[in-house]
This record gives C-alpha cells, structure tokens and sequence, in this order.
C-alpha cells in the first residue's frame, strides 16, 4: 500500500512539473533585455481649450507724444494725448488730440521780440509693421494756429492747417497690455508748402521751421 501511495505521488509530481513548462499559447511572448526598457501606452489626448479671441479690451492701445520739435525762428514743442486699437496683428489705427506751445520771429523784423502763442488740433493715424521694429506711417492732421494778418496792420488772426503726412518709425516693446512700445517717428509734411500766411505767402505758419515732422509716440 506504501509504494502505491509513492507511486501515485512521484508521478502528480511529474505530470506538474511538466505541466509548468508547457507554454501558454495565451500568453504575451517573453521580453528580453536586448528589447530595450518596457514601454507604456500612452495616456488619450487631452482636449485642447479652444482659444478665446481678444476683447475689444484686448485691442484697445493708448499713450500719448511729444512733439514734434522744431528751433530757430520756430521754436515748437508739443503733447498729443493719443487712443487707438489693434485693427490686425500688423496694423494698428488710432488719433489723438494736439497742443502745441510756440515762439516765433519774424524773419523780415529780427530786431522784433519774439511771439508766443499756442496751437490745438486733432490728427488720426496709421501704423503699418513692415519688418520687426520697422513701421510706416501715415497721419493726417488739422491744427488751428494763428498767423499776423499784414493786411489788417499785423492784427492777429487764427488758421486751420490741414496737412498729411508720410514717414516711418522704429519700435521697441514696453511690455505694457496698453502703450506696447515707444515709437520714434520721422514723418515727412506733403501740405508743408500750402500751409502759408494767407496776407503774405511767403511766410509758411505751420509750427515747425521744415517739412520734417519728428515725435516720439508711447502707444
């Protein structure tokens, strides 16, 4: 009875053993070193949040100019408060208003004392990105001055100068959400040889003593 207990013993064990190195057809091949470290699935991709397109806020630029500057017999220096929007990712749109201080001498009387008066006006403007910091700019301008009427015993009398300019500027970035960069200006007058006195048309009375218009613009 012993050796028949044995028997049936040595030979479970034998049918097990047997059994464990059987290969699963089920189960997924064996992996070696040479295959390189495990690789794991990668996770689905997340839905991107679609992006919002800017507010009206978001476009919205300000800031303001000094100038343009002009000495001689025309000593000019002038603010001009200015609002626009970012009407595409190059082009910008904006106006502002303008005062201007100036002194002037009379080129036929330099033993006269200076003038002194005040101009305001408005302008509105372009800005065109061309290459990196590069713009060109357009502006047009109407601006009340006043002038001596020579005809009327040098009485003085007030003129709107309507001129249209033509140039360009040099950026670089604030970083600021409203005025995005400080803007260097140099625009060229197409009006500048219309804008003389009406009593005496020799004498140009647009505040700057040449066609050159130079402002520095934080917008």
């Amino acid at each position: 009875m012993r050796k028949l207990i044995l028997t049936a013993l040595c030979g479970f064990c034998i049918i097990t053993a047997a059994s464990a190195q059987t290969p699963n057809p089920d189960a997924p091949p064996p992996t070696s070193q040479e295959d390189g470290p495990m690789k794991v699935l990668d996770a689905p991709p997340r839905k991107s949040q679609p992006q919002r397109p800017p507010s009206a806020l978001d476009k919205l630029r300000l800031g303001g100019s000094i100038g343009p500057f002009s000495f001689g017999n025309f000593t000019s220096i002038g603010v001009s408060p200015v609002a626009g929007f970012q009407a595409t990712e190059r082009l910008s749109l904006g106006g502002g208003l303008s005062y201007q201080y100036s002194s002037f001498r009379d080129p036929f009387f330099p033993s006269a004392p200076r003038q002194r008066f005040s101009n305001y006006g408005g302008r509105v403007f372009g800005m065109f990105n061309v290459f990196q910091n590069i713009n060109l700019n357009a502006e047009y301008e109407s601006l009340n001055v006043p002038y001596n009427d020579y005809g009327a015993s040098g009485i003085v009398r007030r003129k709107w100068l309507n001129s249209a300019m033509v140039g360009a500027s040099y950026s670089t970035p604030t970083g600021g959400r409203f005025a995005r960069a400080f803007n260097i200006m140099v625009l060229y007058n197409l009006s500048y040889s219309n804008l003389v006195n009406p009593s005496d048309p020799r004498i140009n009375i647009y505040p700057t003593s040449s066609p050159l218009v130079i402002r520095a613009v934080l917008f």
